[in-house]
């Protein structure tokens, strides 16, 4: 069972809750990163992933706010179905990612830990 599925009794009643902390753990993803000793491209395109993700959290996050009534709702449903799949999915081809390029496993901690953490 994935940390994500885990962790959704802790959130399925505040989304704003869940996305705020989403975008605190990408925000440490992002921090994180630049530094990982992997080829250039591919440190690139997991930067790129987690900066888009970040700019879609913060788009929902408004939208979210500024709905109401059965709109806010029906947001909310299309969240809780899709939000977390995706995001345990790039957690995933990261630590893939990592993993796979990465001699030193002290960056495949510390994104584990990241994740690991997301529950708290």
């Amino acid at each position: 069972m994935s940390i994500y599925q885990d962790s959704l009794p802790d959130y399925q009643h505040n989304t704003l809750d869940y996305i705020n902390r989403l975008d605190q753990q990408s925000a440490k993803v992002v921090a994180m990163a630049g530094d990982i000793p992997m080829p250039i491209a591919l440190r690139s395109e997991l930067l790129q992933t987690w900066r888009i993700t970040r700019q879609k959290l913060a788009y929902f996050r408004r939208e979210l706010e500024r709905a109401d009534g059965e709109f806010r709702k029906e947001l909310e449903v299309l969240h809780n179905a899709l939000l977390p799949e995706v995001i345990a999915y790039q957690v995933r081809l990261g630590a893939m990612m990592i993993g796979d390029t990465c001699e030193d496993h002290r960056y495949l901690h510390r994104w584990r830990a990241i994740w690991t953490n997301f529950t708290c």
